[in-house]
């Protein structure tokens, strides 16, 4: 702003000093001579006859005429070449007032000119700086008001949060109270079924005891059903023991997979297959999965009465006399195992042997053991037999 100012004056006083040195010239160049007044000759009147006398001798003095006439042509040269430089100096004068008179015309207009031009690059530059600072004013309290609003938002933001926060921990506090409700009356269930349900060992239970286990095994599944319930391997476990108590063997054996799905190394969930897999025919599948119990726990004597049990119901009595005999090794007061092994060796025609394992067995459990042989179509070869009468007497 103050470079545009200092332009400004500067070429102002640039146009005065021009025009006053023109002006000086114009002025120096049209002053005129001052007019001289010839001198009055004086009147010749008051001259004696002498002067007429000397004229005529001058007149006769041819000499003396040709020095006037030199004289007078000479006056005349110099009188034209006077006049020539007069009428020179007054056209040289005419042009300088001439271009005088123009500058004076046209300097008012080249000054409005610069004037205007001055002005308005004054202006463009004002309107520029007060746009930009128009700008950087609008752009500050542009700044301040988004930040304002964002500052304002994210506190409403924020706040909204919290409160979703608090409201999601408060339902997620509910949520938890009543998922351990339900996974705590799951357990309970869970519990009551291990309690209840007999061993896979067992061909059957008790009317009361099924009754339990049915009544059970609803409820478990009404609460599964209104609820996301997390079930471990050993809840499988149990439930596919209730199912398989029930006759829903498929379902039992879905369960069972569910265990091992979970955990692949669970010996039990391979013995529960086993079994029912066993309860549905399937025998070669039943076997393979009574061995992989048996890989996973070498000692687990319930797997090896299954797999004797399994190759009974295949025909094949010495080997299931040996998955027996290696049983009972685990667990010498294995009932079961007795009485089975009677039953396959009674099968063999192998009647001595029968009847030490069936004795055996009756030691165990008299009740059951006596019961089952009178009926036991396995034992028709030995009920002429004295002292098999006697064991179940």
């Amino acid at each position: 702003m103050k470079r545009i100012f200092s332009l400004f004056f500067t070429g102002l006083l640039i146009s005065c000093l021009t025009l006053l040195s023109f002006t000086g010239v114009a002025s120096a160049q049209t002053r005129e001579p001052t007019p001289t007044t010839p001198q009055e000759l004086p009147d010749p009147s008051p001259y004696t006859n002498s002067f007429w006398d000397k004229l005529d001798q001058l007149r006769e003095d041819r000499q003396l005429q040709e020095l006037i006439e030199k004289d007078l042509d000479r006056s005349f040269t110099i009188r034209s070449q006077i006049q020539t430089e007069v009428d020179r100096a007054f056209s040289h004068t005419t042009t300088l007032l001439n271009v005088l008179l123009a500058l004076l015309t046209f300097l008012p207009v080249l000054a409005a000119a610069s004037v205007w031009f001055i002005r308005r690059s004054v202006i463009n530059q004002l309107v520029n700086e007060t746009k930009q600072q128009m700008r950087e004013e609008v752009e500050k309290q542009l700044e301040k008001e988004v930040a304002a609003e964002i500052k304002q938002q994210t506190d409403a933001f924020k706040q909204e949060v919290e409160n979703l926060r608090a409201e999601f921990q408060s339902q997620l506090s509910q949520l938890k109270s009543f998922f351990s409700d339900v996974q705590r009356e799951k357990d309970d269930i869970i519990q009551e079924l291990a309690a209840v349900t007999p061993s896979l060992i067992r061909e059957s239970a008790s009317s009361e005891t099924q009754e339990k286990i049915h009544r059970l095994t609803q409820k478990l599944e009404s609460l599964a059903s209104q609820s996301q319930l997390v079930f471990t391997p050993n809840d499988y476990i149990e439930q596919g023991k209730a199912l398989y108590f029930e006759g829903r063997f498929e379902e039992a054996a879905a369960l069972y997979d569910r265990a091992i799905q979970q955990e692949p190394d669970n010996a039990k969930a391979w013995f529960g297959k086993g079994a029912a897999l066993s309860k549905q025919q399937q025998f070669d599948s039943a076997l393979a999965a009574y061995e992989k119990a048996l890989q996973l726990k070498p000692d687990f004597s319930e797997a090896w009465f299954g797999k004797g049990t399994l190759h009974a119901k295949l025909q094949q009595p010495d080997t299931a006399i040996s998955a027996y005999d290696r049983a009972l090794e685990l667990k010498p007061d294995f009932f079961l195992a007795w009485f089975s092994k009677a039953r396959s060796h009674a099968l063999k025609s192998e009647a001595d042997a029968a009847i030490a394992s069936l004795q055996q067995a009756i030691q165990l459990n008299p009740e059951k053991a006596k019961e089952v042989a009178k009926t036991d179509t396995s034992f028709e070869a030995l009920r002429d037999r004295p002292d098999f009468q006697t064991l179940i007497a």
